[in-house]
């Protein structure tokens, strides 16, 4: 029921942004769904009290206040963008000082003193929500409507909302708000027509289906007790966004889908709405894809309502560490390995790619514990281990200074890849702080761990190289120790791929700074921010290396890691003429490879299918699954097909139009298309 009308003269001007940096490209493509949902549920209140227009890009909000400045202007505040929306909170009061100014989302400290240093290093925020956003802006809005000025909105506490107090800059702290259990009471911002603006060939669709985590993990900010309890839409309402989404985002080109869960598939109905994006997968062709993060316990759901999706989604395992005493310092309970080799041995029956994803360092980690907690994952099946930094969030212990001292953290401060701009001529920086040793891992650990991640990105990952992962298996070589040799013997790295990883590790020592002042000073000069718009400098070191080896260098670096191959199989043959034909077969899995994997970055490449013969059948080995590949050996040849289906040529045909061909727009695309598998030509038999 509406609280109160008004004449539009009258009305409450409020703009809401969820602002993306566009420096190079649009770096944070997603649907801005977390300002739709607060608009969607102020509008269901207040009716035509208020006008609510909501913005993306910095462009247009500057345009918008260049021509008016709203009564509330409101913005969205996270990591990857909370010093631009402090700059445009600065830009409106510049503009108009009435403008009253509020802020929400997860970059914000959970601690009242915390909190207090925020604000105070914040001073174009008048208003931050702590917590969930939609029933803590309803209150403000409810303030602004009866005060309509900033100071009388300061004169009492207003729910879920905090501000300095005029009198003495002490921090004023409403009530949190209950939690909104019955999530249908927020309209949808999409079926309402809110965000159809942003159906623009450019941003992804973004679909909630469930709010709170039950897991503490003490790294994560969503581990608060506040959001222990998980609240869900119902499926009419998630349906009848999809059904809403999929025409208006399939008509612009764009394939992918984004679901906000923390841990999507670790309920019974989670299959019911993969069978709903199936459906629209038949009746739309879309999506191709989909970014999730899936839960890490009820692997029996997990299996059951992901297959139904098949290779679009990439099923997300975050372990984050195998090593007990690391678990028990993070506050973490991970799925039990044997539950996870039937996830993955799932996956692999289905040819998807199962990925686990682990944090460095974490307490109580050392190098060698990493080490093996990456072999347990390998030999519990996942096709791909990605390694991640620790970004020290607001919310976690890891933002403490005792937490911290009693570890012995050393952090630093890293740009986000993308995540800067220059506006109104003014360069702005969104940055994380990151930890790159602590009491048993060294700054040297760290950078061996990171330059393994790169091997393990360029070499294992989304089995790359499944055929020779299977051939050295067939010797009793595991994929691991093949892995781990790769990176040990990288003293034998060919010039070009040696370069490559030097250029990485110089790029992962230079990307770190003492402070974001050190940090913004070194981007702002003309020379190095130039050099960051062309991607030479500050993008996501991993990927952008990772680029440069799949781009331009895939064929020594074939050669390289076939040869770890033939060596590591050669110690395991005694019989010289076993020996010469281990040696034809490596050969044929190489040449195997070259004809799968070229061009699998490269925009301009013949995509018309390619015939090529063979002596062994290198396709039903490897479906067989069993057996070694001289039983396959075909005394008349046997010719295959390397293709792109029709599906892998409008998924790159979206990719190459969004993101560019050039470095910045290539390694955007390997960030975005999860399984990178789905890039690699597929393999058939010429009947």
């Amino acid at each position: 029921m509406l609280e109160t009308t008004a004449p539009e003269s009258r009305k409450v001007l409020i703009y809401l942004a969820d602002l993306t940096h566009t420096g190079v490209m649009v770096a944070t493509e997603s649907i801005p769904l977390n300002i739709g949902l607060i608009a969607a549920y102020a509008n269901k209140y207040l009716g035509d009290a208020i006008s609510v227009r909501l913005f993306k890009y910095p462009e247009k909000l500057i345009a918008a206040l260049k021509e008016r400045v709203p009564d509330i202007l409101g913005c969205s505040n996270y990591v990857w963008n909370s010093n631009l929306s402090e700059w445009m909170l600065g830009y409106a009061k510049r503009l108009d000082p009435a403008v009253v100014t509020i802020q929400g989302g997860t970059n914000y400290p959970f601690s009242q003193s915390g909190q207090l240093e925020f604000l105070r290093a914040h001073p174009n925020t008048d208003f931050h929500v702590y917590y969930e956003g939609e029933a803590a802006f309803l209150q403000f809005s409810r303030r602004f409507l009866a005060i309509r000025n900033l100071s009388g909105m300061k004169e009492a506490p207003i729910d879920g909302c905090q501000f300095l107090s005029p009198g003495d800059g002490s921090l004023v702290s409403g009530p949190p708000p209950d939690r909104i259990k019955a999530l249908d009471d927020i309209p949808s911002p999409y079926v309402t027509g809110l965000l159809d603006e942003f159906f623009d060939g450019k941003l992804t669709p973004m679909v909630e289906t469930t709010r709170g985590c039950p897991f503490s993990c003490n790294f994560c900010n969503a581990g608060d007790r506040y959001f222990s309890k998980i609240n869900m839409f119902s499926l009419e309402y998630i349906n009848a966004e999809l059904e809403y989404i999929a025409p208006r985002v399939s008509a612009v080109g764009v394939t992918h889908l984004t679901l906000a869960d923390n841990n999507f598939g670790m309920y019974p109905r989670d299959a019911e709405i993969c069978r709903t994006i199936k459906y629209m997968q038949d009746k739309h062709g879309w999506p191709m894809g989909l970014l999730a993060t899936t839960g890490k316990n009820n692997h029996e759901r997990i299996i059951e309502a992901t297959e139904i999706l098949g290779s679009a989604l990439l099923v997300s395992m975050s372990v984050q560490s195998v090593d007990p005493l690391v678990l028990e310092n993070i506050k973490r309970d991970n799925i039990k390995l044997e539950h996870y080799k039937k996830v993955n041995a799932a996956l692999t029956k289905q040819g998807r790619t199962g990925q686990a994803e682990v944090i460095v360092p974490l307490p109580g980690e050392t190098y060698e514990t990493f080490l093996s907690g990456v072999e347990s994952l390998v030999q519990a099946g996942a096709s791909k281990v990605t390694s991640y930094t620790i970004q020290l969030l607001y919310g976690t212990d890891y933002k403490e200074a005792e937490y911290r001292r009693s570890w012995g953290y050393v952090s630093k401060w890293r740009l986000i890849p993308f995540d800067f701009g220059e506006y109104e001529g003014e360069r702005i920086f969104d940055v994380e702080e990151v930890a790159i040793s602590h009491n048993s891992i060294s700054f040297e650990d760290y950078l061996n761990i990171r330059g393994f991640a790169l091997a393990t990105e360029v070499a294992f990952n989304n089995y790359i190289f499944r055929e020779i992962l299977d051939y050295v298996e067939d010797y009793g070589i595991s994929a691991f120790k093949w892995l781990r040799a790769v990176w040990e013997k990288r003293q034998d790295f060919p010039p070009e791929i040696l370069s490559v990883f030097e250029s990485f590790i110089t790029d992962t020592k230079g990307e770190l700074f003492d402070s974001e002042t050190e940090l913004r000073s070194f981007y702002g000069r003309f020379e190095n921010y130039k050099k960051l718009v062309s991607g030479e400098i500050g993008g996501n070191v991993i990927f952008k290396h990772k680029t440069l080896i799949l781009s331009q260098h895939i064929m020594p670096w074939l050669d390289y890691i076939t040869l770890i191959a033939k060596d590591l199989v050669s110690n395991n043959i005694v019989d010289v003429k076993e020996l010469e034909r281990a040696v034809e077969e490596i050969a044929e899995i190489r040449s195997y490879l070259q004809c799968k994997l070229t061009g699998i970055l490269d925009n301009n490449i013949n995509a018309e299918p390619v015939h090529v013969s063979f002596r062994y059948d290198i396709l039903s080995w490897v479906m067989a699954g069993t057996g070694r590949l001289r039983d396959f050996y075909q005394p008349d040849g046997v010719s295959f097909s390397f293709y792109f289906t029709d599906d892998q040529q409008i998924e790159r045909r979206d990719a190459f139009q969004r993101y560019g061909t050039h470095l910045l727009g290539l390694t955007k695309i390997l960030q975005r298309i999860a399984s990178h598998d789905r890039l690699f030509r597929q393999v058939a038999h010429v009947v």
